[in-house]
């Protein structure tokens, strides 16, 4: 699966690009702004998206989505927010998939991955969700029209 992280934590970032390429995955990309991270989306087309939801300079996370959306070019990619604060997520983001509490497992992260992917091109997913993984209220609606 190719994936785009978007941290601002460098190395956070650094740790999960590597945990990424050792499961296999391909990382189009590790940035930490909204303007770059729009930009390699729309150049590489990513399977999923890691976005943390507050990066540096008061920008979100949830804008990168939101831009994607609205310029047409979010496609088939799977949003996966990661944030230490769910709650926050679920009320105010407007496109996107999951969000996948911090602190998380590798595993955790690799099945989010998964169902965010499945949600994107399937509009829902089989898989069981793993601890600290929330879908959001989007996502639940297109899973629940599709079976």
């Amino acid at each position: 699966m190719q994936v785009l992280v978007v941290e601002d934590d460098v190395m956070l970032a650094d740790c999960l690009a590597e945990a990424l390429l050792d499961h296999g995955h391909v990382v189009c990309g590790v940035v930490s702004t909204v303007a770059d991270a729009v930009a390699l989306a729309r150049r590489y087309h990513p399977d999923a998206a890691i976005l943390d939801m507050n990066l540096n300079s008061r920008e979100r996370g949830s804008d990168i989505a939101d831009q994607l959306a609205a310029s047409g070019d979010l496609g088939h990619t799977g949003i996966l927010y990661v944030t230490g604060a769910s709650d926050r997520v679920q009320q105010e983001v407007r496109v996107g998939h999951a969000c996948l509490n911090k602190p998380y497992t590798h595993a955790s992260l690799g099945t989010a991955l998964e169902i965010v992917r499945d949600i994107a091109c399937d509009g829902t997913s089989s898989r069981p969700l793993p601890r600290g993984l929330q879908l959001l209220r989007q996502a639940e609606r297109a899973a629940s029209t599709t079976h």
